[in-house]
């Protein structure tokens, strides 16, 4: 197992004692970690398993030349991509040969520098220290990426997912359950006279309102697939993959209850609390029919619970029979 807290370096180079001396030269660095390959084939495993921070490839090897092995390392960075980005890792070409055609295909390759044996103990720790703060300026860059994108996702005032990611994880989840062959459920529930309490407690009171609410339909779900978002206003919306009708109207009755049991005083409101209604839709998903059909259903469905005198649940009428 490898310290999580210390940056790998892979040392790929056929002679065992040149390895052994870079290795002891680069062991006075106490935040790496080395390891060591003697051929192409082997630095390649190694760099797919440990995805190292740095890479020291000998120009020549007994398998394949370095150049071909830097080649095969970029393109494996090409295609693991994570979040749009893809990995970078420096590579410094070792060569005992001082050919400036070498140097410029190293390059062209993808190689990063270029360093002549012997090799200087000084420059090498030099050279190695230099591209690990590039490195570590990388990964300060891919993390302020990661977090832009986890804020886009979500709504600044509830903290749970907004419309972008519900969008999103609707047209997502909906090509898998056409994949699957599986049923896929939207529940969409709406906060009961939530312009009577803005106008009555006002709007910081409505903010807080909409935080509780929002946390209590959150914590409604039980599994890690589902997910409920703030679809706009004081709309909230579920999507519930792998779920049939019956599951669906299981969620909408703990989220109901979930809203009521918040007890949050409403002069205005059903009983004199605060309280959601719901609609819910079921479809197995297929390529000849949009997602949006379903959303619209679950929304026509809550509109007649809301018809019908709010704080309640509006089915779809062929599952009736069913429910």
């Amino acid at each position: 197992m490898h310290d999580k807290d210390r940056l790998i370096v892979l040392v790929v180079e056929p002679s065992a004692r040149n390895r052994a001396l870079i290795c002891e030269c680069l062991a006075q660095l106490p935040e790496i970690e080395l390891l060591g390959a003697s051929t192409g084939s082997e630095a390649l495993q190694m760099f797919r398993q440990h995805s190292p921070s740095l890479v020291l490839l000998d120009v020549a090897q007994p398998d394949t030349q370095g150049i071909s092995i830097a080649r095969a390392i970029r393109e494996t960075e090409q295609n693991t991509q994570h979040l749009g980005l893809s990995r970078w890792t420096p590579i410094i070409f070792l060569s005992a040969v001082t050919d400036e055609d070498v140097l410029a295909q190293g390059i062209l390759a993808g190689g990063d520098d270029f360093l002549y044996k012997p090799v200087s103990e000084v420059v090498l720790l030099a050279k190695v220290r230099a591209m690990l703060r590039i490195v570590a300026m990388q990964e300060e860059l891919h993390d302020a990426h990661r977090k832009l994108r986890e804020i886009s996702f979500l709504d600044s005032l509830t903290g749970i997912p907004n419309r972008r990611h519900f969008d999103e994880t609707l047209s997502t989840e909906w090509k898998r359950c056409i994949r699957l062959e599986s049923p896929l459920s939207i529940v969409i529930g709406d906060v009961d006279f939530f312009k009577q309490f803005n106008d009555i407690y006002g709007h910081q009171a409505g903010d807080s309102c909409l935080r509780a609410i929002a946390s209590s339909l959150n914590e409604s779900l039980f599994r890690v697939e589902d997910m409920v978002a703030r679809y706009g206003g004081e709309e909230f919306a579920a999507i519930l993959p792998g779920t049939d009708a019956c599951g669906a109207l299981s969620v909408a009755r703990r989220m109901l209850r979930s809203a009521r049991e918040l007890r949050i005083p409403h002069e205005k409101g059903i009983g004199g609390h605060v309280s959601c209604s719901f609609g819910i839709a079921t479809a197995r998903p297929n390529a000849d029919q949009p997602a949006f059909d379903l959303l619209h259903s679950a929304d026509a469905n809550l509109y007649a619970a809301k018809r019908a005198g709010r704080n309640q649940i509006g089915l779809p009428k062929q599952f009736d029979h069913a429910l």
